[in-house]
């Protein structure tokens, strides 16, 4: 097969273009593909260097010339000095190198070879210096050079890292002959963002239209939990706020990509989730992990490896002895070793130099190389890139050697293989340091490394008595100049210390474990890997994404019938470590004991939501008292307030306040920021103030005012590492709140429209909007989620008084009734509901059908017998061909003499996998997209509302709202309900003729009990 890959650097063959770990990832797959016989083409920059290049290489000039505009369309409020719209004219020349099988071109023109130095155009130039579009550039180019000089035979198009190739996808989806891969590398954040109107600019200059209205985040509600969250998070490097006019990076490439690979397994699964960090709260409210739910068939985990030139050396032919006193230390010394390019934050190399500094001042004796690349390669002089490093380097001599230029093979070898351990702090989940850290094991060194995801697969964050175990873990971190990191690299140094000397047995086996652990990740195993991938896209052949990998992310309400048969035991097990009362009790039974389990896993995950579900649903209103009793929020003197929070195992207890974000650490100049390969986060509106340990497990603070709204937004560490939200109720009246006062029943009232909150005859009684008024009155708030599209809802809506967000189409649609404006659809793809019906009806016979009609059409459309009677205002068709001529929501099913339920069933079977099934109508069956449901669609609204499913009540009457039920804290069945609804409900309320719902409000929110 032909493989092209574009990558911004390819500089394995020669380290004048390399600036990171990207450049051995390209080139060692790339060698290993040309070895089995594979065409190889690499399109990378020239950056500037052919002259260069052509000194050591034979470099070969090629007949291509492309004379060609890229328009730069300019966000004002980042350009502010710049006209709106600047057209760049260029002349981009190709190159061609032939080596090692592989055929690398070389891209040149006035942008591609700008910054011969660093390769890269630094974050801090945006908005002054057009060469930050050099990246950009280059993916325009790049792409008119596949077209023009590689296109025409049957290729893979394999871009690493999304924000240098996110046009790509877009542009070869609908090339019958290109398949594009998008390979995940050093973890950008998942909100990373460019400009609309640019991305817009270049897809029409294609001719290429993209629905970049369906990758649009939402914002949440300005007072609400999600968006004080977001306001912390993009303080930090985990989330990147913009505003509307921005579209987001990944899920562009994941909409139109046929793979997004990851390197390592962690890596698949942080990305797919972000469990356990501060971003995973939010991450679930965005638009990009329902996504990658939808698309979870495209991840995949290629790997990385180490080039088998390194395996081929040994390290005990190293003299240690004379390549350390060549850097002017001790060779009786334990010696540290981190090698990589320079980002002072998220590497977590401030720490790291701030922990060397007490290290040594603190008398341990200890020796440490450590190398933090400056330049783009070639063994030139390099500049220091911080100050204060070097100024810590020079206080210490005969104990730190301080290199800043990236370094050859050769010497990255001879350092490591002198190495005992090897230290890498990677914060954020950001960096993964997966080759250099695996390159450093492989000589023997110990490492000293975050218990994070991206490379949980080295080992080190095992048990320190696990046979496996392979060195020490630090904790992970998710802020910059972090002081607990920087005790923990200080405790972990005088560990490490300490166990070379006085416990040789126990270092000789980590040594050797971690020598074994990474010697299996090898190139030729990665490329093997990605080339059975690549073979199955060619050949049109599907990859489902794996049932268990799924169960592990706790993607339960994804998974087909089989699953739940097939894997009864793993779910019942993940579900008990989530603490998922709902998934469980489908898996296994629910008994006391069972319920215990459940609840004291929540609990321990600070998953206070599931607590208190499984605290209503065994009925252990001691459970909910606990819950409850966590906090305590209380007025004190000249408008403070006192906040008491309580956990166990929380180790730290942080409360976000308004405020500008980051401070300067003082330790980087802005000179060196600004020169820096990472952008400094602006402030952020929100920061985090500590609670201080008043005992074990009991955290107190004063706040110096009532916060934003009616919550207090807490984040806790866990002593599991975990790092979660807890959304505390706040009254800001001044009474006080938790454990010295009960909490309201409920915050969030969520109904089903037909057959729940209308009546028979589609009213809405006096009673109903008298028991709605009272929740309001109480502070609550009324959320509609009904099967309707939005389009067959607005005259209720109107009656009912709603005037904010509405969950529409079983959960697809949320609509906004105060603007009326629909906010996101899902559309149901027309192949797959045509292939539904096929199936179906050669299952069943002959089927009356109906679909709905996306917006701003929203049409119903239906063939002639469909239903007891057709309705006002449906379209009647003969003929079926003309049921697909328009994009459509959903797909509904009627069959004339056999039951709903039966006809549910087999499409279940046939087509769960790949569809939503629901029934909510007498005599329909609604076909969806995949993942949609009801109980999704009001997790998604709620969490824009800043409610949790614990503060939820939910009514219903038919099987689709079982989804709606199990979220919630406490669900509702009106009595006239399904029996596969009641079966599942908290609570069963008159029928919806009787003002059930009503009913209930009134005992929860006290209000009038006369019928109307």
């Amino acid at each position: 097969m032909h493989l092209i890959h574009f990558a911004f650097e390819c500089g394995g063959f020669d380290n004048r273009l390399m600036r990171g770990g990207l450049s051995p990832l390209v080139w060692n797959l790339s060698r290993e593909y040309a070895a089995r016989g594979h065409r190889v083409s690499v399109v990378t920059p020239a950056h500037g260097l052919i002259g260069a290049l052509r000194r050591d290489h034979s470099v070969r000039e090629l007949p291509y010339v492309h004379e060609h505009q890229v328009p730069l369309v300019l966000d004002p409020k980042v350009w502010p000095d710049h006209p709106p719209e600047i057209t760049l004219e260029l002349t981009t020349r190709a190159y061609r190198l032939r080596t090692g099988g592989v055929d690398v071109y070389f891209l040149s023109d006035a942008f591609l070879d700008l910054l011969p130095d660093r390769l890269y155009p630094p974050p801090g130039t945006e908005g002054t210096d057009l060469a930050y579009f050099k990246p950009l550039v280059f993916q325009v180019a790049g792409a008119h050079f596949i077209r023009r000089y590689l296109g025409g035979e049957e290729a893979v198009v394999h871009g690493f890292e999304p924000y240098y190739h996110y046009l790509l996808p877009p542009l070869f989806a609908d090339d019958p002959a290109v398949r594009t891969v998008s390979t995940v590398a050093a973890n950008a954040p998942v909100t990373q963002q460019v400009y609309r109107p640019q991305v817009e600019r270049l897809l029409g200059m294609f001719g290429v239209h993209a629905d970049l209205d369906a990758l649009e985040d939402e914002p949440p509600a300005e007072d609400s939990p999600g968006a004080k969250m977001a306001r912390v998070l993009s303080g930090t490097r985990m989330h990147v706020e913009h505003g509307p006019d921005h579209v987001a990076v990944l899920p562009l490439v994941l909409a139109h990509a046929d793979l997004l690979d990851f390197v390592s397994p962690g890596q698949r699964d942080h990305y797919s989730t972000f469990r356990d960090t501060p971003f995973e709260d939010l991450f679930r409210a965005l638009p990009v992990s329902r996504m990658v739910r939808a698309q979870a068939h495209k991840l995949f985990m290629g790997g990385c490896g180490i080039s088998d030139g390194w395996l081929a050396r040994n390290p005990e032919a190293v003299d240690r002895e004379a390549v350390l006193r060549s850097l002017g230390l001790d060779p009786s010394l334990p010696v540290f070793y981190h090698a990589a390019r320079y980002a002072v934050h998220h590497k977590g190399q401030l720490e790291l130099v701030r922990a060397v500094e007490e290290v040594l001042a603190s008398g341990i004796e200890a020796a440490f190389v450590l190398r933090f690349a400056t330049s783009g390669g070639g063994g030139q002089p390099a500049p220091a890139g911080n100050a204060y490093f070097q100024g810590v380097a020079d206080r210490h001599p005969g104990r730190i050697h301080l290199d800043w230029r990236l370094a050859d093979e050769d010497t990255l070898f001879e350092q490591a293989a002198c190495a005992d351990f090897c230290v890498f702090p990677s914060k954020f989940e950001l960096d993964g340091f997966l080759i250099a850290q695996a390159e450093a094991m492989a000589c023997g060194a110990v490492p000293i490394a975050t218990a994070q995801s991206v490379t949980a697969h080295f080992g080190h964050a095992l048990p320190p008595d696990d046979p496996r175990a392979t060195g020490l873990s630090l904790p992970g971190s998710f802020r910059d100049d972090d002081p607990a990191l920087t005790r923990a690299l200080v405790e972990r140094i005088r560990q490490a210390a300490e166990l070379r000397h006085a416990a040789p047995g126990h270092y000789a086996r980590l040594s050797a474990n971690s020598r074994a652990t990474v010697r299996r990740f090898t190139w030729a195993r990665s490329a093997g890997r990605r080339l059975a991938a690549f073979e199955d896209l060619l050949r049109g052949r599907s990859r489902p994404f794996p049932a268990e990998d799924a169960i592990r992310y706790g993607w339960f309400d994804s998974l087909p019938a089989a699953a739940w048969d097939r894997h009864r035991e793993l779910i019942a097990r993940t579900a008990a470590v989530l603490g998922d009362t709902a998934a469980y009790g489908r898996s296994a039974p629910l008994d006391a004991e069972a319920y215990e389990r459940l609840f004291e896993a929540a609990y321990a995950r600070a998953d206070f939501a599931a607590c208190v579900r499984t605290a209503r649903a065994a009925g252990r209103e001691d459970w909910a008292a606990r819950v409850r009793g966590r906090y305590e929020v209380r007025p004190g003197p000249a408008g403070h307030w006192h906040v008491t929070y309580r956990h166990p195992s929380a180790r730290h207890v942080e409360v976000a306040v308004p405020g500008t974000g980051l401070s300067p650490s003082g330790l980087e100049s802005r000179a060196e920021a600004l020169a820096s390969d990472e952008a400094v986060p602006a402030g952020s509106g929100a920061v985090l103030v500590p609670l201080a340990a008043a005992r074990e497990g009991v955290f107190e603070g004063v706040l110096p005012g009532p916060p934003a709204g009616r919550h207090l937004l807490v984040m806790l560490t866990l002593a599991s590492g975990r790092v979660t939200w807890d959304t505390v109720p706040f009254e800001p009246s001044g009474v006080p709140y938790g454990a010295a006062a009960g909490s309201p029943p409920f915050r969030l009232v969520a109904t089903d429209l037909d057959g729940t909150l209308l009546r028979s005859d589609q009213t809405v009684s006096r009673r109903t909007l008298r028991a709605l008024a009272r929740v309001a009155e109480a502070g609550a708030a009324h959320l509609v989620v009904t099967g309707r599209p939005a389009a067959a809802c607005k005259q209720y809506l109107a009656a009912l008084g709603c005037r904010g967000l509405a969950v529409c189409g079983q959960g697809a649609q949320l609509y906004d009734a105060g603007a009326g404006r629909l906010l996101s659809s899902a559309s149901l793809d027309i192949d797959l509901a045509r292939s539904v019906v096929a199936r179906v009806e050669a299952a069943l016979g002959p089927l009356e059908l109906g679909v709905v009609t996306a917006p701003p059409e929203s049409r119903f459309k239906v063939t002639p017998r469909f239903g007891e009677r057709v309705r006002h205002g449906w379209d009647v068709t003969t003929d079926r061909r003309l049921l697909w001529t328009h994009p459509i929501d959903k797909l509904v099913l009627h069959h004339t003499s056999l039951p709903e339920d039966d006809v549910e069933a087999m499409a279940q079977v046939l087509c769960g996998d790949e569809v939503t099934v629901v029934h909510s109508v007498q005599g329909m069956v609604e076909v969806l997209p995949a993942g949609t449901t009801k109980g999704a669609g009001v997790e998604r609204a709620a969490r824009l509302l800043g409610y949790d499913a614990a503060g939820t009540v939910a009514f219903g009457d038919m099987p689709n709202d079982i989804p709606l039920l199990a979220w919630a804290g406490h669900g509702v069945a009106v009595g006239n309900a399904h029996p596969a609804l009641r079966a599942v409900a908290d609570e069963i309320a008159p029928a919806n003729d009787d003002d059930g719902v009503a009913a209930v409000l009134e005992r929860l929110f006290g209000g009038s009990e006369q019928p109307s």
